[in-house]
């Protein structure tokens, strides 16, 4: 059973300056309706950045082959969870709401949400929950892990977990993070070798330390393929819309980028309109951005966020979770390429899909090593 809450953005979001350099997806809110505390009424429903290595892997995505089935170990258990955008944020905010709703139907959760919360209300909402009895709060965003630390000590019997946290209070909360680098460097292999100008565009959101890590991990997917292409990144903003957006890609394009990212959340479908415009294509990150133009969008480089909240609940239902942070990449499974659209198998080469899995292999095998990919860059 979920209870859903509704709350109003601010065209906020707290660039988190954190002592041990976070992780963290796109995070961009949409408007929603302005409440002081959850509503319990139940319904249902760039230098290189150094990314922190967990010191233990996993909780981890499960092998597709042998899913794991650990049965309604959640029953009694309520769980809740802030986010900060919208729920149809298909690629931050609603992938972690659909690890909650997984989480209730196969494990047995009661779950309980707010959506689109401000910076203001975190406190508030984080009390609330706690005070209500939830054992386990999740939070998509490092920009959380601030406020949970001041919060946690006054509920040592509630559970904090905050995505793309890689500082804990060693007690009651721990991080769930997925590899921004990861992400990055499967799309920098793949754009690089669809690029016929060795120029490939890329649009962010705001300055922050994970987008600064897919960067990155662009950057040295390319150099792994061809160090002479360029990754030339435009930074827009936490809240960027798609006008906003769409003018970055189509000045991208403008300097001679013949090939697009996006890791502008929400602000994605303007990168794809001006991709679109100009008769070229685009990857995405994070979700399968697909639907919104499969003649234009080739595929996604996939964060496994849902994942992740279902292995935190499974680890901490069976008593077993840590006050740590936990790590997910491409050697766990959890960062991985969507499914290629039909446009795609149209116009990329079957020797680069090869590639494409070589290395995949050699990720996988131990043989190649993304942050020591990303360590050969170049300081600025």
């Amino acid at each position: 059973m979920k209870r859903t809450i509704t709350k109003r953005t601010i065209a906020i979001i707290l660039a988190l300056m954190l002592v041990v350099t976070t992780l963290v997806a796109c995070n961009d809110p949409s408007p929603g309706t302005d409440t002081s505390k959850p509503d319990t009424t139940e319904s249902k429903t760039e230098a290189p950045v150094t990314e922190p290595a967990a010191t233990e892997p996993g909780p981890t995505e499960p092998d597709p082959t042998e899913p794991e089935e650990p049965g309604l170990i959640g029953e009694g258990l309520k769980a809740a969870m802030i986010l900060p955008g919208p729920i149809s944020d298909i690629g931050f905010s609603g992938p972690a709401y659909d690890g909650l709703v997984r989480i209730e139907k196969e494990l047995g959760y009661e779950i309980s949400f707010a959506e689109s919360v401000a910076a203001a209300d975190y406190e508030n909402v984080f009390r609330t929950y706690a005070a209500d009895g939830f054992d386990i709060i999740f939070a998509q965003g490092a920009q959380f892990l601030e406020t949970a630390m001041l919060v946690a000590d006054d509920y040592p019997d509630t559970w904090f977990a905050i995505s793309s946290a890689f500082a804990t209070n060693e007690k009651n909360i721990s991080g769930w993070n997925l590899s921004s680098y990861d992400v990055g460097f499967l799309v920098g292999i793949l754009a690089a070798q669809l690029t016929e100008t060795n120029k490939i565009g890329n649009v962010s959101g705001a300055e922050l330390p994970p987008l600064v890590m897919i960067n990155d991990g662009i950057r040295a997917g390319a150099a792994y393929i061809n160090p002479d292409v360029e990754v030339i990144n435009i930074w827009t903003s936490a809240t960027a819309d798609n006008a906003q957006t769409k003018e970055a890609g189509v000045a991208l394009l403008d300097s001679g980028c013949d090939i697009l990212h996006s890791s502008a959340g929400v602000g994605t479908p303007g990168v794809v309109s001006a991709a679109a415009e100009a008769g070229k294509y685009l990857i995405a990150n994070s979700a399968d951005w697909t639907s919104v133009d499969p003649d234009t969008v080739l595929t996604s480089a996939m964060a496994g966020w849902s994942t992740a909240v279902y292995n935190t609940a499974v680890a901490f239902a069976k008593g077993e979770l840590q006050p740590r942070p936990y790590m997910n990449g491409i050697a766990e499974g959890a960062v991985y390429m969507a499914d290629y659209t039909e446009k795609a198998r149209e116009v990329i080469p079957e020797e680069v899909f090869a590639r494409m899995d070589e290395i995949i292999d050699g990720i996988l095998a131990g043989d190649i090593v993304v942050a020591d990919e990303v360590a050969k860059l170049p300081q600025d």
